[in-house]
C-alpha cells in the first residue's frame, strides 16, 4: 500500500469521516466480513441480518432473512461499483441456497439500487442462472457478538491481549483488518501500520502474521 492510500485509510478511521455504507449477502457472513475487509477503502465491517420481512430475528430464528456483512467504507478510495465487482468474484451466485444463505445485494439509496440492477443484468447475461436478489435495505440487525470478526474470536490469544470490549470488536477498523488477516490477507505492509497505528505488541503482531502467511485460519472461508 502507498503511502498515499494508507493516509486514505487512517483519515477514514477518523470520527468525523463520513464513511458509506454496503450491505451484501455472500453465503457466508463469518467468510464474506473477512474478505471485504481485504479492500483498501473498507474501513469498518459487521454482520447481521437483512432481507427479511418479521422483527427482531436471531441466528436461532433467522426466519426469512438472509446472513449479510455490511462494508463501511471510503468512496474516495474505492467505490460502490468496485464492492459490486469484488462480490461477483468472490462467490459462486448460481449454487442454490436457502434464504438465509442467499445471494443478495441490499441497497440503500437510489444510486445503489440503479448500479446493483445494472451489474445484476450483466452477471445475468453470462450467467442466467444466479439466484442473486436485490432489495432496499429497511433495517439491518446485527447478528450476535460472537459472529462478529468471528476469525478473531476464534484466536483467543490474540483476542485477550487486545484489550477490546464487545463493542469495540464491533466497531474498531484495527479487528476489521486483523480479523482479515486471520483469514489470509497477505498485505503485510498494512499489517506494520496497523502495529504502528495501534501500538500493538511484537508478540500480536508475530502471531498474526504467522496465521496470514499460513493462508490464514484453516478454519476460515476465505
Amino acid at each position: 500500500m502507498r503511502f498515499a492510500e494508507w493516509l486514505c485509510f487512517r483519515t477514514a478511521t477518523s470520527p468525523a469521516m463520513s464513511l458509506k455504507s454496503a450491505v451484501f449477502g455472500v453465503q457466508c457472513f463469518w467468510g464474506s466480513e473477512s474478505a471485504f475487509a481485504k479492500l483498501n477503502g473498507v474501513v469498518k465491517t459487521r454482520v447481521g441480518y437483512a432481507g427479511g420481512t418479521t422483527p427482531n430475528p436471531t441466528y436461532r430464528a433467522i426466519s426469512d432473512y438472509t446472513e449479510v456483512v455490511e462494508a463501511q467504507f471510503d468512496d474516495s478510495v474505492v467505490s460502490y461499483q468496485a464492492l459490486l465487482d469484488y462480490f461477483w468474484k468472490i462467490h459462486n451466485p448460481s449454487i442454490h441456497r436457502k434464504k438465509q444463505y442467499q445471494s443478495a445485494i441490499l441497497y440503500v439509496d437510489e444510486e445503489q439500487k440503479l448500479l446493483a440492477e445494472a451489474s445484476l443484468a450483466r452477471v445475468r447475461a453470462e450467467k442466467p442462472d444466479i439466484e442473486t436478489y436485490i432489495a432496499k435495505l429497511d433495517h439491518f440487525y446485527p447478528a450476535e457478538d460472537y459472529h462478529q470478526k468471528y476469525w478473531l474470536r476464534c484466536q483467543d490469544q490474540i483476542l485477550s491481549k487486545l484489550k477490546l470490549s464487545d463493542a469495540e470488536i464491533i466497531d474498531s477498523p484495527l479487528t476489521a483488518k486483523i480479523n482479515a488477516f486471520l483469514a489470509g490477507f497477505d498485505n503485510y505492509d498494512v499489517l506494520h501500520q496497523l502495529a504502528e497505528e495501534y501500538k500493538l505488541s511484537d508478540s500480536v503482531v508475530k502471531q498474526v502474521e504467522e496465521i496470514a502467511r499460513a493462508g490464514g485460519d484453516p478454519r476460515a472461508c476465505h
